[in-house]
């Protein structure tokens, strides 16, 4: 068995599961577009620059659009979306609408593709680990019906759409470009005209931003981009897209162990409870997927 896939998913449930507070802190001081626009710009130019060294040429027309449709849900919908609901709504709140994630990639990917093979084992798995996380953010849902968060919630919610069909799309349309390589092309292409948007919406940099953004902004491209969105493109590259997608369960384990390890937060029995019913759902969605032989 080939371990790299799995290896890149556990580098997405760990560094992913720390893009929430970071996104969270940069978007105090840096307007939204150009937040990401300029994030996912220096990522990609210096991961395209690596592979141009390395000799690699740029992708065929055929990959190159699709490589744009997908990029485009992702990194314009998906991150984009999740950087402008964070202005109006907790991160733990966004983390939980993340969390739906699993969910629409197996809707998509029935509605697009009928003959498309997702087991009960998976699906049951899948409600069960949202149902873990569901206890690990008992404490965010009252947010859910306040009306002063509800434009956050509709925003994150159609995020989480976008970068689902993003996900199905890149899956179903791969491309012979290195999957590493085919994600920095995806930033390099994407990144600029996020950043456009903002500059013609009237966005600008401020002169006076927090050392605390500027190392949220440069921990995004280095860790979120480079490393984080890299291993996703590499595992979606080799493994289904449903086994892919319960990172987004992970990462609040990830996040709430980080907070216990460095910050000495509390960790009650209810959480241990939660985390253990999510990572069943993970182990069960696994034996779902390969039972199937999906490669949804």
């Amino acid at each position: 068995m080939n371990l790299k896939p799995y290896l890149a998913i556990a580098a997405i449930c760990i560094i992913w599961g720390t893009t929430y507070l970071a996104i969270r802190i940069g978007v105090k001081d840096f307007p939204p577009f150009l937040f990401s626009g300029l994030r996912f710009t220096l990522a990609g130019i210096l991961i395209c620059t690596y592979f141009f060294i390395k000799g690699h040429s740029w992708p065929s027309m055929i990959d190159f659009r699709n490589l744009m449709v997908s990029g485009l849900c992702i990194c314009l919908g998906g991150n984009l979306l999740l950087c402008i609901a964070e202005k109006n709504i907790p991160s733990g709140l966004a983390a939980l609408i993340n969390c739906g994630f699993p969910f629409w990639i197996v809707i998509i990917s029935r509605l697009i593709h009928k003959a498309e093979r997702i087991s009960t084992t998976t699906i049951i798995g899948l409600a069960i680990g949202f149902f873990g996380q569901l206890l690990i953010f008992y404490d965010q849902l009252k947010f859910i019906i306040s009306p002063a968060f509800i434009s956050g919630i509709i925003i994150s919610l159609f995020g989480v759409l976008f970068a689902a069909y993003g996900s199905v799309f890149m899956k179903k349309h791969t491309v012979k470009s290195n999957p590493v390589f085919s994600g920095g092309v995806q930033m390099l292409c994407c990144g600029p005209l996020i950043a456009l948007i903002g500059f013609l919406s009237g966005e600008t940099l401020s002169l006076n931003i927090s050392i605390e953004s500027w190392q949220a902004f440069f921990y995004l491209v280095f860790a979120g981009s480079i490393i984080g969105y890299s291993s996703f493109c590499y595992a979606l590259a080799h493994l289904p897209a449903a086994m892919v997608s319960v990172y987004t369960y992970v990462n609040p384990i990830v996040a709430i162990w980080l907070g216990w390890l460095i910050l000495n937060e509390m960790i009650t029995s209810m959480i241990v409870f939660a985390m253990s019913i999510t990572l069943s759902g993970v182990y069960i969605v696994k034996t779902g997927v390969r039972k199937a032989g999906s490669i949804a």
